[in-house]
Protein backbone atom coordinates (compact mmCIF):
# COMPACT_ATOMS: atom_id res chain seq x y z
CA UNK A 1 0.00 0.00 0.00
CA UNK A 2 1.38 3.60 -0.66
CA UNK A 3 2.26 5.46 2.01
CA UNK A 4 -0.13 7.82 4.13
CA UNK A 5 0.57 11.66 2.72
CA UNK A 6 0.69 14.04 6.01
CA UNK A 7 -1.52 17.04 5.96
CA UNK A 8 1.22 19.90 5.35
CA UNK A 9 2.44 21.59 8.27
CA UNK A 10 1.63 24.53 9.39
CA UNK A 11 4.50 27.16 8.23
CA UNK A 12 5.43 25.14 5.31
CA UNK A 13 4.82 26.77 1.60
CA UNK A 14 2.23 24.61 1.90
CA UNK A 15 0.41 25.87 4.78
CA UNK A 16 1.51 29.52 4.66
CA UNK A 17 -1.38 31.83 3.10
CA UNK A 18 -3.14 34.94 2.38
CA UNK A 19 -5.97 33.67 4.18
CA UNK A 20 -8.57 35.66 1.98
CA UNK A 21 -6.85 34.32 -1.23
CA UNK A 22 -7.80 30.92 0.11
CA UNK A 23 -11.27 30.83 1.16
CA UNK A 24 -12.10 34.46 3.64
CA UNK A 25 -12.92 33.84 6.93
CA UNK A 26 -13.35 30.50 7.12
CA UNK A 27 -10.03 30.05 5.78
CA UNK A 28 -8.37 32.59 8.47
CA UNK A 29 -9.75 30.38 11.50
CA UNK A 30 -8.57 27.31 9.81
CA UNK A 31 -4.76 28.98 9.41
CA UNK A 32 -4.69 30.41 13.41
CA UNK A 33 -6.03 27.35 14.69
CA UNK A 34 -3.39 25.37 12.92
CA UNK A 35 -0.92 27.67 14.44
CA UNK A 36 -1.86 27.32 18.09
CA UNK A 37 -2.09 23.69 17.46
CA UNK A 38 0.94 23.50 16.47
CA UNK A 39 2.55 25.98 19.55
CA UNK A 40 2.59 28.91 17.30
CA UNK A 41 2.08 30.40 19.81
CA UNK A 42 2.09 28.72 23.36
CA UNK A 43 -0.07 28.88 26.03
CA UNK A 44 -0.58 32.35 27.20
CA UNK A 45 1.16 33.59 24.23
CA UNK A 46 -0.62 36.79 22.74
CA UNK A 47 -2.96 36.49 19.81
CA UNK A 48 -3.21 40.51 18.73
CA UNK A 49 -5.33 41.27 16.15
CA UNK A 50 -3.57 43.82 14.48
CA UNK A 51 -0.41 41.28 13.95
CA UNK A 52 -2.76 38.48 13.13
CA UNK A 53 -4.32 41.07 10.46
CA UNK A 54 -1.07 42.32 9.21
CA UNK A 55 0.58 38.78 8.68
CA UNK A 56 -2.61 37.11 6.75
CA UNK A 57 -3.48 40.49 5.07
CA UNK A 58 -6.51 40.53 6.27
CA UNK A 59 -8.55 43.59 7.59
CA UNK A 60 -9.19 42.84 11.78
CA UNK A 61 -12.94 41.61 11.68
CA UNK A 62 -12.29 38.24 10.45
CA UNK A 63 -9.66 38.43 13.04
CA UNK A 64 -11.85 38.73 15.72
CA UNK A 65 -14.58 36.35 14.31
CA UNK A 66 -11.63 33.79 13.82
CA UNK A 67 -10.46 34.38 17.52
CA UNK A 68 -14.14 34.22 18.83
CA UNK A 69 -14.65 30.75 17.28
CA UNK A 70 -11.29 29.66 18.69
CA UNK A 71 -12.30 31.12 22.15
CA UNK A 72 -15.84 29.31 21.81
CA UNK A 73 -14.04 25.87 21.07
CA UNK A 74 -11.94 26.25 23.83
CA UNK A 75 -7.97 26.84 22.47
CA UNK A 76 -8.38 30.99 23.06
CA UNK A 77 -9.09 33.25 26.20
CA UNK A 78 -9.26 36.44 26.99
CA UNK A 79 -6.72 38.18 29.29
CA UNK A 80 -6.08 41.20 30.66
CA UNK A 81 -4.36 42.51 27.32
CA UNK A 82 -6.48 40.66 24.98
CA UNK A 83 -6.61 37.17 23.28
CA UNK A 84 -4.24 34.75 24.47
CA UNK A 85 -3.88 30.70 23.54
CA UNK A 86 -5.44 29.18 26.59
CA UNK A 87 -3.94 28.03 29.71
CA UNK A 88 -5.06 25.09 31.38
CA UNK A 89 -4.01 23.19 34.36
CA UNK A 90 -2.51 19.37 34.54
CA UNK A 91 -6.09 18.67 36.17
CA UNK A 92 -7.81 20.28 33.63
CA UNK A 93 -5.83 18.11 30.93
CA UNK A 94 -6.43 14.95 33.16
CA UNK A 95 -10.32 15.95 33.03
CA UNK A 96 -10.06 16.08 29.28
CA UNK A 97 -8.29 13.01 29.09
CA UNK A 98 -11.15 11.40 31.24
CA UNK A 99 -14.08 12.28 29.32
CA UNK A 100 -12.00 11.15 25.64
CA UNK A 101 -11.44 7.85 27.64
CA UNK A 102 -14.82 7.53 27.87
CA UNK A 103 -15.53 8.53 24.24
CA UNK A 104 -13.12 6.71 22.51
CA UNK A 105 -14.12 3.52 24.49
CA UNK A 106 -17.52 3.98 23.15
CA UNK A 107 -15.88 5.20 19.11
CA UNK A 108 -14.10 1.36 19.57
CA UNK A 109 -17.57 -0.08 20.39
CA UNK A 110 -19.52 1.27 17.89
CA UNK A 111 -16.19 0.82 14.91
CA UNK A 112 -16.74 -2.93 15.78
CA UNK A 113 -20.31 -2.91 15.07
CA UNK A 114 -19.87 -0.61 11.83
CA UNK A 115 -16.51 -0.47 10.25
CA UNK A 116 -15.63 -2.03 7.13
CA UNK A 117 -12.57 -4.07 5.57
CA UNK A 118 -11.96 -0.76 3.93
CA UNK A 119 -11.57 0.91 7.56
CA UNK A 120 -9.63 -1.83 8.72
CA UNK A 121 -7.49 -1.19 6.03
CA UNK A 122 -7.17 2.73 6.72
CA UNK A 123 -6.13 1.31 10.47
CA UNK A 124 -3.92 -0.97 9.38
CA UNK A 125 -2.18 1.40 6.90
CA UNK A 126 -1.55 4.52 9.57
CA UNK A 127 -0.22 2.06 11.99
CA UNK A 128 2.22 0.39 9.95
CA UNK A 129 3.47 4.25 8.32
CA UNK A 130 3.72 4.93 12.13
CA UNK A 131 6.08 2.44 12.71
CA UNK A 132 7.89 2.69 9.67
CA UNK A 133 8.50 6.55 10.14
CA UNK A 134 11.94 7.62 11.50
CA UNK A 135 10.70 10.95 12.23
CA UNK A 136 9.33 10.95 15.50
CA UNK A 137 6.89 14.09 15.89
CA UNK A 138 5.89 12.35 12.22
CA UNK A 139 5.11 9.46 13.64
CA UNK A 140 3.27 11.21 16.63
CA UNK A 141 1.51 13.14 13.82
CA UNK A 142 0.65 9.51 12.17
CA UNK A 143 -0.54 8.14 15.86
CA UNK A 144 -3.29 10.98 15.74
CA UNK A 145 -4.50 10.29 12.52
CA UNK A 146 -5.00 7.05 13.28
CA UNK A 147 -7.23 8.18 16.19
CA UNK A 148 -9.25 9.97 14.23
CA UNK A 149 -9.68 6.77 11.81
CA UNK A 150 -10.98 4.88 14.21
CA UNK A 151 -13.58 7.76 15.12
CA UNK A 152 -14.61 7.78 11.65
CA UNK A 153 -15.02 3.84 11.92
CA UNK A 154 -17.55 4.20 14.46
CA UNK A 155 -20.19 5.97 12.02
CA UNK A 156 -20.73 8.35 15.34
CA UNK A 157 -20.52 12.12 13.67
CA UNK A 158 -21.11 13.62 17.37
CA UNK A 159 -18.78 11.34 18.37
CA UNK A 160 -16.07 12.98 15.84
CA UNK A 161 -16.85 16.21 16.54
CA UNK A 162 -16.23 15.98 20.19
CA UNK A 163 -13.21 13.76 20.18
CA UNK A 164 -11.67 16.57 17.54
CA UNK A 165 -12.59 19.20 19.77
CA UNK A 166 -10.72 17.74 22.61
CA UNK A 167 -8.02 16.39 21.09
CA UNK A 168 -7.26 19.85 19.84
CA UNK A 169 -7.03 21.52 23.53
CA UNK A 170 -4.84 18.68 24.53
CA UNK A 171 -2.54 19.05 21.18
CA UNK A 172 -1.59 22.77 22.57
CA UNK A 173 0.05 20.72 25.48
CA UNK A 174 1.98 17.94 23.63
CA UNK A 175 4.74 16.79 25.39
CA UNK A 176 8.24 15.19 23.73
CA UNK A 177 7.66 12.77 26.46
CA UNK A 178 5.18 10.93 23.92
CA UNK A 179 7.58 11.53 21.12
CA UNK A 180 10.33 9.90 22.58
CA UNK A 181 11.17 5.94 21.45
CA UNK A 182 9.67 3.86 24.25
CA UNK A 183 6.56 5.97 24.11
CA UNK A 184 6.01 5.21 20.27
CA UNK A 185 7.16 1.41 20.76
CA UNK A 186 4.43 1.17 23.45
CA UNK A 187 2.23 3.17 20.94
CA UNK A 188 2.82 1.18 18.23
CA UNK A 189 1.87 -1.85 20.13
CA UNK A 190 -1.24 -1.07 22.03
CA UNK A 191 -2.75 0.53 18.56
CA UNK A 192 -2.09 -3.44 16.87
CA UNK A 193 -3.64 -4.73 20.20
CA UNK A 194 -6.59 -2.84 19.58
CA UNK A 195 -6.76 -3.82 15.82
CA UNK A 196 -6.40 -7.18 16.69
CA UNK A 197 -9.57 -7.09 18.95
CA UNK A 198 -11.82 -5.21 16.47
CA UNK A 199 -11.09 -7.98 14.33
CA UNK A 200 -12.11 -10.20 16.44
CA UNK A 201 -15.21 -8.44 17.65
CA UNK A 202 -13.85 -8.70 21.20
CA UNK A 203 -16.24 -5.73 22.67
CA UNK A 204 -14.36 -5.87 26.27
CA UNK A 205 -10.88 -6.62 25.41
CA UNK A 206 -11.40 -3.57 22.36
CA UNK A 207 -12.75 -1.41 24.86
CA UNK A 208 -9.81 -2.30 27.73
CA UNK A 209 -7.40 -1.94 25.60
CA UNK A 210 -8.11 1.65 23.88
CA UNK A 211 -8.90 3.08 27.55
CA UNK A 212 -5.53 1.46 29.45
CA UNK A 213 -3.66 3.22 26.17
CA UNK A 214 -4.92 6.00 26.79
CA UNK A 215 -4.77 6.26 30.52
CA UNK A 216 -1.04 5.28 29.71
CA UNK A 217 -0.34 8.74 27.15
CA UNK A 218 -2.44 10.47 29.90
CA UNK A 219 -0.04 9.45 32.64
CA UNK A 220 2.89 10.36 30.30
CA UNK A 221 1.59 14.09 29.05
CA UNK A 222 0.19 15.14 32.76
CA UNK A 223 4.09 13.96 34.37
CA UNK A 224 5.25 16.60 31.92
CA UNK A 225 2.99 19.50 33.21
CA UNK A 226 3.71 18.37 36.62
CA UNK A 227 7.77 18.84 36.01
CA UNK A 228 7.50 21.89 33.98
CA UNK A 229 5.13 23.53 37.03
CA UNK A 230 7.41 22.65 39.49
CA UNK A 231 10.18 23.88 37.88
CA UNK A 232 8.27 27.05 37.79
CA UNK A 233 7.35 26.94 41.53
CA UNK A 234 11.02 26.78 42.25
CA UNK A 235 12.64 29.11 39.79
CA UNK A 236 9.98 31.97 41.35
CA UNK A 237 11.14 30.72 44.65
CA UNK A 238 14.85 31.07 44.22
Amino acid sequence: MPREVLEPAPGSAAGESNADATGGRGALYQVIRQEILAGNPPPGGALQEVALSNRHGVSRAPVRDALLRLEAEGLVERGPRGAVVRVRTPEEIYDIYQVRIALEAEAVESAIRHATELDFARLTLVHENAVAEADHDRARQLHRRWHRVLAAASRNDTICEVLERLTSQLATYETQSLAETGNLSHSHDEHLQIIDAMRARDVAAARDLITRHLQRTRDVRVKALLHVEDESEAASAD
